[in-house]
């Protein structure tokens, strides 16, 4: 469920109100040592959690889902008629594999470092032409890739034997990485399994 700010609640159940929600853009370009690109959707440039978001003009569409299956993405334009990002885009292979995080925050609560809502897209592809930059993005990461990311094990020692978690000083050579391996070796303290983990259940 969608958790607004209690200035936003109380700035939307107004009759009248001229508080606006603003789109602010971060582009984090693949090139070393470039600051990331921020703009806004407004007339006017913003400052917002200690960064200044210039006023640029942007169409973003909608997000579509087929029947297909295949990952939802959606089109960022972004105004190049002063070729303003001709730059990054010659330099980063067009943007590829760059982040982009889409936030929306309400002018009357640009104090606040939370945003209303907050979104990362990765980009897959972009045109240029002469009027725009479209910047095409999906997931950040790929949806059926494995969520959370490790595994979480009763009798299991996710560590690398003697790596910089794991420590252990013992002399011998290899470890099974269960409990009972890292109490022969003297390490249990530093065990990288979870034993609290209950015993019922379904393991795979």
């Amino acid at each position: 469920m969608l958790s607004l700010s209690s200035i936003t609640k109380a700035e939307k159940n107004k009759m009248n109100t001229d508080s606006v929600m603003l789109i602010l853009l971060e582009l984090q370009v693949p090139i070393d040592g470039v600051d990331p690109i921020r703009v806004c959707y407004n007339t006017e440039d913003i400052t917002w959690n200690g960064q200044q978001w210039l006023a640029f003009p942007m169409d973003i569409a909608e997000c579509e889902e087929d029947s297909t299956g295949s990952y939802p993405s959606f089109d960022i334009k972004l105004d190049n008629t002063g070729r303003a990002l001709t730059y990054y885009v010659e330099q980063s292979n067009g943007a590829n594999g760059g982040l982009v995080i889409l936030r929306v925050v309400n002018s009357k609560n640009l104090d606040s470092t939370t945003p209303e809502i907050e979104e990362k897209y990765e980009v897959s592809e972009c045109h240029v032409d002469q009027n725009f930059v479209t910047l095409t993005v999906g997931p950040s990461y790929l949806p059926d890739s494995r969520r959370p990311i490790y595994r979480y094990l009763k009798n299991g020692c996710r560590f690398e034997y003697k790596d910089k978690r794991c420590q252990c000083t013992s002399s011998l050579a290899d470890c099974p990485h269960t409990l009972a391996g890292c109490r022969a070796r003297g390490n249990s303290a530093r065990f990288g399994g979870f034993p609290g983990i209950d015993q019922g259940g379904i393991y795979v």
